[in-house]
């Protein structure tokens, strides 16, 4: 399910799972049980109310309900969470395979979607008088243990199942760029939640406490820059994942193979500076299927899809 938009969801999670120890008893309320599917929850289990849930996470609910393409919406939502003295990372997969068992004993069919650095996106189905379908994502740190779902319902009268189709209502064309220059190709792009500057960035100077944003750009020349950078704020503490890769590219058909010669991250914690992490990355070619198409809005994106999924960027005006 939603295989095509798993690399985006990934980028995301990635950024939002991470949950600080100093959660407020005003933040979350002691639960032994789900709301969402009503099994029963292993001990030491925390649901975070509906006001505190990260916009980041309500946000990656609407990014799961949007890989529906307009058959499913969104229904309710739970995030639970395993943390503070009692809680060890180690005990995580535990937690995890009780929750799994309990999920299937209840009559769901349970399927792992997929896996990435240490985040698993999954399904559960229930088939009766009406079928519900659950998506979700969990993840461990040494602080705590994350499990979020949220149900998706029928949208004007369709029927959900297991396989959303990919039938996308925008205009596609799978457009093959000119090797010479990179054609069509050639320019800004970008998504994301938010706008920044990323000089400012770079220097210091300006502090992100929510959003994320990635832009692409592509030289005449050959020559590339991918930046990212995201920023999550929870319970006081941002956490904040910065990339930049540059180097060269070359064009294929429909392919476009990137050859970095920089390869840059930078990890931060603001609530624990030691923690902070910099380094230069491997320089590992890497090899995208390209397509443009056209939005709702009759602008221009262009998509980049390997095997871990799609991503699509808007060209910048």
């Amino acid at each position: 399910m939603f295989k095509r938009n798993l690399a985006a969801l990934f980028v995301l999670f990635s950024a939002i799972f991470i949950f600080g120890a100093s959660a407020s008893a005003q933040e979350t309320e002691a639960a032994t049980r789900s709301n969402l599917t009503s099994i029963a929850l292993p001990t030491g289990a925390n649901r975070v109310l509906p006001g505190s849930v990260p916009a980041e996470i309500n946000d990656a609910f609407d990014k799961i309900s949007a890989a529906g393409n307009g058959k499913v919406r969104k229904g309710d939502s739970e995030v639970l969470v395993w943390g503070g003295s009692d809680y060890r990372k180690a005990n995580a997969d535990t937690i995890v395979n009780r929750l799994t068992t309990a999920i299937k004993a209840a009559g769901w069919q349970y399927s792992v979607e997929g896996n990435e650095g240490g985040l698993t996106v999954f399904s559960a189905i229930k088939e009766g008088a009406a079928r519900r379908t659950v998506v979700g994502f969990y993840g461990a740190t040494d602080e705590a243990l994350i499990f979020s779902w949220v149900e998706l319902l029928p949208a004007n009268g369709a029927t959900t199942n297991n396989q959303v189709e990919d039938t996308p209502t925008e205009r596609v064309q799978n457009t093959p760029v000119r090797k010479s220059g990179g054609g069509s190709l050639v320019g800004t792009w970008t998504n994301g939640s938010t706008s920044m500057n990323y000089e400012q960035y770079t220097n210091g100077t300006t502090a992100f406490r929510n959003g994320s944003t990635y832009k692409w750009v592509f030289y005449a020349d050959g020559r590339f820059e991918s930046i990212g950078l995201i920023a999550s704020t929870m319970y006081g503490c941002t956490t904040t994942l910065f990339n930049d890769k540059r180097g060269k590219y070359e064009i294929s058909g429909t392919q476009i193979t990137l050859i970095p010669s920089k390869n840059f991250w930078r990890n931060q914690y603001s609530c624990s500076p030691a923690s902070n992490k910099e380094r230069d990355y491997v320089l590992d070619r890497e090899t995208y299927d390209f397509r443009t198409k056209t939005d709702e809005y009759g602008k221009t994106l262009v998509c980049l899809s390997n095997a871990k999924g799609e991503s699509c960027y808007r060209r910048e005006d």
